[in-house]
Order: C-alpha cells, then structure tokens, then sequence
C-alpha cells in the first residue's frame, strides 16, 4: 500500500505544485507520511490500523472540501463505506454520523461555500440541508453496504457449514476430520504429544431406522451427536462422517505410550457406557449400544487416511465380538478386513454365477403331515464351501444387495411353487422379506408380474416379515392391505422378538405368526419359557391366527405345542432345509420323517391331556 500511495503522489503532488496548490499538496503528503508510520508500526492492532485509515480519508476529504469546493464532498462518502467493509454496521453509522457534524461545521462557520438556488441564503439553513443531504445519501450507500455485506457474510458462512459440518448434527464431518488429522500427523512428526482415534458405529440401527421409520432415526442420531459431544476437550473433535458412523478424536492424551493407551481405553469405555443407557424419541425409549474401535497415532509414517481405516478395522472386530464392545487395533485385523471384502465382492457376483440356491424347509401341522415350507436361501462357492447365511445375510444388507437378491428369492420361490403343484403336492411357500425390500415404491409391481410370469398362485405365497416393519405408519398399513387383496398371505416372523406394542395384530389382515426358535429350544423344561409360548398361542387363537412354531427339535417340545392348540411346526425334527429335488423325492415317497415322529408327540400330549 505504501508503494502505491507513493506512486500516486509523485504525479499528483507535481500537479498540484503546477497548478499553484500548495496547501492540497501538503494535505497529500502529510497523508502519505501518516500511512508510511502505520506501515513501520506493525504492532499496531488491526482495528486501530484501520481507524487511521479512516482518518486519513476523513482528512483528505475535509481537505478538498475547504480547498476545492464542494464538489469534493463526494470524497467524505468513501469513510463510512470503508467503514461498513471494514469495522461493520454500528462504526460505520457513527462515521458516517460524525462525518454529517463535521460537514454541518464546515458549512456554517464558512469555510464552505454552499450556495442554494431558489433557498434563502442564510448559514443555518443551507448547513442543515448539506449535512442532512449528505447524511441521507451517506445513510443509503453505507446500510446497502453494510446489509450486502452481512448476507455475503452469511452465505460465506452457510457454504463452509455445508463444506465442514454434517447437515442433520451440526458435527464436523470426514472434511474437517481429515484436516484435523493431517494436523495431527504433522505434529506427530515434529515429536507431538499422544492422540487416538475411536470409530463409534451405532448398533441395530438399521433396525430402529427402517422399523420406526427415518424421523426416530434422524432424531437418534441427534441425541447420539449430543452425548458424544460431552467427552470432546478442548483441542479434541466429534465428528459424523455418515450414516450411523461417528469418529471421536482425542488430540492431546499426553506422553508414555502406557499412559495414552490407559486414557483412550478409559475414555472408550466411558463412552459406551453412556451409550448403553435409553435414549428417549418422541415420548418413546430406544436402545442403541455401539461398537467402537480404537487406533493410536504412532508415528511419522502413519498417516490420516490410515489411522482412520485402523480405528475403523477395530470397529468391525468389535462388532464380530458380539457388539456393545471396545476393540484395539492391531496388525492382524487387517487381514480380517481383506476377508470381508473378498466376501462382499464374491457375493456380489454369487447370484451370477448360479451359486445361490433356495432351500426349503419343511413345516408340518399338529399331526406331523406336510403343510408347507419356508424357503432359505443358501450360498454354496465355487470350492465347494458353504457360507452360513448368518454371515452372508448382514454382508447383502450392509452392500445395499438385500433388494436385488429378494426379488431373485421371490421369483425362485414362485417357480417351485409351480413344480411342486404340478407334482401333485401343492403347498404354501413362505418367504422372508426385508424391510428394504418391502419398502422399494415398486414392491407390489414386482411381486405382480413375478406372479404372472411364473405363473404362480397368489393365495400359495406367504410373505414373512418381522415386527421392526409394522411400526412405520399408515404407509405399511396401506400396503400390507395391497397385498391381503391380491391374495397374498402375511406372517410375521420371529414374534416376540422386536415392536412390543400387540395392537397391530388387530389392525393388520394378517393370516399367522412365528414363534421364534429362541422360545422353543427351552421348552417344556423351562418354566418360562414354556408359559411364554402357552400365552402367544392363546393370544393367537383369541385373535383367529395361525401359528407356526420354528426350531421344533424334540418330540417333547412338539408335544408341548400340539397340546396348546398349535397350527404348525418347523424344525429338524421333521426336516432339515433341502434343494427342491431332494423335497419332491421326500414327498413322492411319502416317508417325511415328522410321519414317524407324530405318535411319539400325540401320545405324550394325550398322556398331558389325562
């Protein structure tokens, strides 16, 4: 600035001192060596800086006003401008006030000549009506400025919010994380003090979001952001970097590796204990654990982007341990996390490559003859190995493969459907459908021209799907009654293990539910348990729905049930899950292993019944 203030006022003073106007040339030059000592006086705070700045204008602008005349007046405009740039709204009124004073001053004790045509000419009256015109059109320039300043403001503010801050929480999101670890690498580099890095998955989220629908998720999330935000220091970050996913950085744990590790461990576990406490949404209570993997900063050779896949790679250790959990990283994880890749990338292609199958298992009624079957899908690879379905299930759903594989499952269910009415043995096929998939807006579509392609009867399939679903509002209401139309048949599965709340079994046309295995497999030694199903099998006759019963392994539990009025059972004590070949054979031959075991349960339950 210095440089350009000289360049200006060679010319401009050789001008002035041609033209015979020595005292203008002097105001210039004194200005320019005020702006000469503000440049040598560095310590000079920014605001101060900036109101000498603004003196110097003033200076100026007075200057031209006694000397010039009043065309100069335009000059004494630029300082509250400046002002309103520079300082902000409230300085820059004072100015602009100030300026108006000085101006009225100047005009009455005449060293300004202000002349109005067409006004008396007395002092008073021609130095009201400068000041005020000058204040009036100050006003205009300096609040448009000021208030287009403030929206630029703003909308500078907004574009970084949307840049560095997550939209729903209000966190910093992966942008500003990764900055901030970069920092900390480069720190570390320099010999810096110890850090951690803790990545924080919600359990069963999925569950509570697509059961409870993405308002409770939304507000989950919000209450989960609020809790984590309390164990952030100074100098430590709380960020969500998407879905369910949050990142807890601890920036300064200190010195001594024992004594890091103690404290991010500690940390952690405060953590997760604050996390497996209810949250309240919306008047209603949620559990929602979390997982959390912990990765130090080690050294210079560490960087962000691995320090963050570490504490995300103890994460998934975490969850594999059972959930609720804090896992460390170490080096042999990482092989762990290679496995599960090659296994996200092998069942992504599994359904190409014929590798998937549905497998039915057999149900029977209360006197062990075939009533129907729930098909299950099974992953045998190429080598020969099978993959559990308990393994692959949770790697299609968190691949977003869950949609594509139901509609394979449906239309494989309805084919079979098909070949077993054709053979002469017609039964109902169950088939489970994820809460996703039910939820595609082109579900009912899909389903419709399975049906007309295939060829299948409506009234054979039963769609099972679980309780989480039948929260979400009039919109599943209205769909499950879609289906009921199309003659399409309703279960829900695995009851008793999700929505506690039991009238929608009123409220829905629904034809049976599934008293999962876990009630069973206590039965009839358990007490509780066995009062348990005796309850639900007495709801469900009260409510004229039928009831099949999974994970039936014993002729004393299936006596057990056939004496409490139960509609079906399914288990290994009938049948195991089989290819559709190996079914057929099983009911040509008409050797269904439940046939054999029938007596056994009839008479222990004749024998309950005296």
């Amino acid at each position: 600035m210095l440089l350009l203030g000289v360049v200006i006022w060679l010319p401009t003073t050789g001008i002035l001192l041609h033209q015979g106007m020595w005292d203008v040339a002097a105001i210039n030059s004194a200005a320019l060596g005020w702006i000469g000592v503000l440049w040598w006086w560095r310590r000079l705070s920014y605001k101060a800086r900036v109101l000498n700045f603004l003196a110097i204008n003033l200076l100026i602008g007075v200057a031209l006003m006694v000397v010039v005349g009043p065309i100069s007046e335009i000059y004494l405009f630029s300082a509250p401008v400046l002002a309103a740039i520079l300082l902000g709204t409230w300085p820059a009124v004072w100015i602009l006030a100030g300026s108006g004073l000085v101006l009225f001053i100047l005009c009455y004790a005449g060293y300004v000549n202000q002349e109005i045509v067409g006004l008396p000419a007395t002092d008073l009256f021609a130095a009201l009506s400068v000041a005020l015109n000058y204040l009036f059109v100050g006003a205009i320039l300096t609040l448009s400025c000021a208030f287009l300043l403030r929206r630029l403001a703003k909308s500078l503010d907004d574009l970084h919010r949307l840049a560095f801050y997550d939209v729903l929480t209000g966190l910093p999101n992966r942008r500003l994380l990764m900055q901030r670890l970069d920092e900390l690498v480069d720190q570390a580099r320099q010999g810096g003090r110890g850090a951690a890095v803790m990545f924080i998955d919600l359990d069963r989220f999925k569950q509570i979001n697509d059961g409870r629908g993405h308002a409770t998720g939304d507000g989950l999330l919000k209450s989960v952001a609020a809790r984590l935000s309390r164990f952030a220091a100074d100098g430590d970050m709380v960020a969500r970097i998407g879905g369910d996913e949050f990142v807890v950085l601890l920036a300064d744990l200190g010195r001594g590796s024992a004594n890091v590790h103690a404290r991010a461990l500690a940390t952690a576990e405060n953590i997760r204990d604050a996390m497996d406490t209810l949250f309240e949404i919306d008047g209603q209570a949620y559990m929602a654990s979390v997982s959390i993997g912990v990765a130090f900063l080690r050294g210079p050779a560490q960087g962000a982007d691995d320090l963050l896949r570490e504490a995300d790679t103890a994460m998934y250790r975490a969850k594999l341990a059972g959930r609720n959990r804090v896992a460390v990283f170490e080096a042999a994880m990482q092989a762990e996390v290679e496995q599960r890749l090659i296994l996200e990338r092998d069942l992504a292609g599994a359904l190409d490559r014929g590798e998937l199958a549905m497998h039915p298992q057999l149900q029977v009624d209360r006197h062990g003859m075939p009533a129907g079957a729930e098909m299950l899908m099974r992953w045998r690879r190429a080598d020969g190995s099978m993959v559990p379905s308990d393994v692959f299930i949770p790697v299609a759903e968190e691949c977003g493969l869950i949609p594509r594989l139901g509609q394979w499952a449906l239309r494989q269910s309805c084919e079979y459907m098909v070949q077993l009415g054709r053979a002469g043995h017609a039964l109902p096929l169950s088939v489970n459908v994820s809460p996703s998939q039910f939820r595609q807006p082109d579900f009912i579509d899909q389903l419709q021209a399975i049906l007309a392609e295939t060829g299948a009867p409506a009234s054979q399939l039963i769609l099972e799907v679980t309780e989480g679903l039948l929260v979400n509002g009039k919109e599943t209401i209205d769909r499950m009654h879609q289906l009921d139309a199309l003659g399409i048949r309703l279960s829900i599965d695995d009851f008793g293990t999700g929505y506690s709340n039991l009238g929608y079994l009123k409220r829905l046309p629904l034809y049976e539910i599934k008293i999962d295995k876990s009630f069973i497999r206590d039965t009839p030694g358990d007490a509780s348990a066995t009062a348990i199903v005796q309850s639900i099998l007495a709801m469900a006759g009260h409510l004229d729905l039928r009831v099949i019963a999974e994970g039936v392994e014993t002729a004393e539990q299936a006596a057990l049930l056939v004496s409490n009025g139960v509609g079906g059972m399914q288990g290994y004590l009938f049948a195991r899950p089989m290819p559709m070949p190996e079914l057929l054979a099983l009911l040509e031959r008409d050797t269904v292993p439940s046939c054999r075991a029938a007596p056994c349960f009839e008479v222990s339950s004749a024998r309950r019944a005296q």
